[in-house]
């Protein structure tokens, strides 16, 4: 049994007229004995039309969204413990 895996999965491909589309994720697991975490991302976006292949990359607003506010949270959390400090020495 595998606990632990990060790989990338496409889906499977849907056609619309002459274009051929495929998903693409970023796939994080964890497996423990009677049960696991899974996580996916999108990635990008595969079109093809006519033998010719065109990859557009996805932004995760909310993934970017989520990595500003922990760093915003670890500034606050750090100015803090620096207020603190310069005040204790007085």
């Amino acid at each position: 049994m595998q606990y632990f895996s990060v790989h990338r999965a496409r889906s499977a491909p849907q056609i619309a007229g002459f274009h051929t589309i495929l998903g693409e994720s970023l796939v994080v697991q964890v497996r423990w004995p009677g049960g696991g975490w899974v996580w996916n991302t999108p990635v990008a976006v595969h079109v093809q039309r006519r033998g010719h292949t065109v990859t557009r990359r996805v932004i995760d607003t909310t993934r970017l969204a989520q990595f500003g506010l922990a760093l915003l949270t670890i500034a606050v959390i750090t100015s803090r413990g620096r207020t603190r400090k310069e005040g204790s020495d007085a």
